[in-house]
């Protein structure tokens, strides 16, 4: 009986999996169990100790016809956390034992087989740490812009047959598993002008972006082009492509080039200098090299942030020319590895006013659950602004910059509402299709007591 079947008949019982490949650490251990309406599930290094957590399953879709019980849904909660464990490159042993129930290969790069869904390259660290930023200082660090888009891999096997996978090393798009579509049929461009540049035995990382012929990035034209269905999605580009936007792959790193691994053990500047050697004359504008900047182009840091926030980038990732990945440029754990040391975000911020609030018995904000403010204090607090109909808007949940004495001392709801000037480095908005009205990285700055709630007005939202 495979995984699958044993998904199919499973009715709550322990069942246990082990992590097959990390190439830098033991192996990982996780074991998960049902006991009515409470899923329960174990972690942690083989031959170490576990941690547990327990979850409560609720009732879906109470009353209705199509109501799921607690317990029927902690069985379907479990199911789907086993599928991505799978995905990250756990299989099913014995309980109690590393015996595996079926027969397995150790995930690996072959390029005669399709890349193992537990295979991840590595990603940036989201803020640059101390010696890192000592290297840009001297002038020893490069700055690789950053694209506003959607990162994708491109292999070309042992024939230089070319295949495009997500990030998440997908073929194809959730929603069409049951199809022959791939990501090859709605980027039949890329895949063209891919095969006129690479050799067999080859992978490149890059960001799929939508742009003008300037480089400009449309990102939710690219969010557009990737979440939709095949049909739509080459519809979307064909009408793109007729306001002059381009569906292009910004190489910004080569991972394997003719069977060597440059990943791991070429220095960064190799494989940057081997992407811009590549002849992009032969891709019309489908495949560009990521662009680089130096010293010679900024005095320091500061100097470079500022150029991304005058040009409406997102920023940069800064690197160490002179980084060797190693066994973080890629593992088959699933999850990516940050080379922080040589490799890492660097973007500008922004800020602006929010009607701020604090009342969670009316939903706004969140109690702190912490034992020192007696389950009092302020966890969160909640963002708003008005939009041009002067209706108010909830943007997000705020946790970051308040002081420990503001968490308790204001954790009254007759004190607000407030207005406080919030730095981000990035915010969505659901009149442009996003998801959500939110803020990354958002931090309070201070408190704006010569403007009124009713003057923090976005026309945006």
């Amino acid at each position: 009986m495979g995984f699958q079947e044993r998904n199919a008949t499973w009715q709550g019982a322990r069942r246990q999996f082990i992590q097959l490949a990390s190439r830098s650490s033991s192996p990982r251990v996780w074991t998960v169990w049902t006991k009515g309406d409470t899923l329960s599930y174990q972690w942690g290094q083989l031959g170490g100790a576990m941690q547990e957590a327990n979850e409560k399953a609720p009732v879906v879709n109470a009353g209705k016809k199509n109501e799921v019980g607690a317990s029927a849904n902690a069985l379907a909660l479990g199911l789907r956390k086993m599928e991505l464990k799978y995905r990250e490159g756990y299989r099913e042993v014995a309980v109690g034992t590393d015996t595996l129930l079926d027969s397995v290969e150790t995930p690996a790069i072959d390029f005669r087989q399709p890349l193992p869904q537990s295979l991840s390259f590595y990603k940036p660290l989201n803020s640059a740490g101390a010696g890192l930023l000592k290297k840009a200082e001297r002038g020893g660090a490069w700055y690789t812009r950053k694209m506003n888009g959607m990162m994708h891999v491109i292999v070309s096997d042992h024939q230089g047959a070319i295949q495009i996978y997500s990030r998440r090393m997908l073929r194809q798009h959730d929603d069409e598993t049951s199809s022959n579509l791939t990501w090859n049929d709605r980027f039949g461009g890329i895949v063209h002008y891919a095969a006129q540049i690479m050799p067999a035995n080859s992978i490149l990382l890059g960001e799929l972006v939508v742009m003008d012929a300037a480089g400009n990035e449309d990102f939710k034209a690219t969010q557009s082009i990737t979440k939709s269905l095949t049909a739509e999605s080459v519809q979307r580009q064909a009408e793109l492509g007729s306001r002059g936007l381009a569906t292009t792959f910004v190489i910004w790193d080569i991972a394997f080039w003719n069977m060597e691994d440059f990943v791991s053990k070429q220095p960064v500047r190799a494989r940057l200098d081997l992407i811009h050697e590549l002849d992009y004359g032969l891709t019309r504008g489908h495949i560009r090299p990521v662009p680089v900047f130096n010293e010679s182009n900024f005095k320091d840091s500061d100097d470079a942030v500022a150029y991304a926030k005058k040009n409406g980038w997102e920023g940069f990732v800064l690197v160490d020319p002179d980084g060797v990945y190693g066994d973080k440029a890629f593992n088959f754990k699933g999850k990516p590895d940050r080379p922080g040391s040589y490799c890492a975000k660097l973007k500008p911020s922004f800020e602006d006013d929010f009607v701020v609030m604090w009342d969670p018995e009316h939903g706004h904000g969140e109690f702190s659950t912490k034992g020192r403010y007696g389950g009092a204090g302020i966890k969160c607090v909640a963002l708003y602004q008005y939009n041009s109909k002067g209706e108010l808007i909830y943007i997000s949940n705020l946790n970051s910059g308040m002081t420990e004495k503001m968490k308790i001392e204001m954790a009254n709801p007759k004190l607000w509402p407030k207005v406080w000037r919030v730095e981000y480095k990035e915010r969505t908005y659901m009149s442009e299709g996003d998801d959500t009205n939110a803020l990354t990285f958002a931090a309070y700055i201070e408190e704006r007591t010569d403007k009124r709630p009713e003057e923090c007005i976005n026309p945006e939202l």
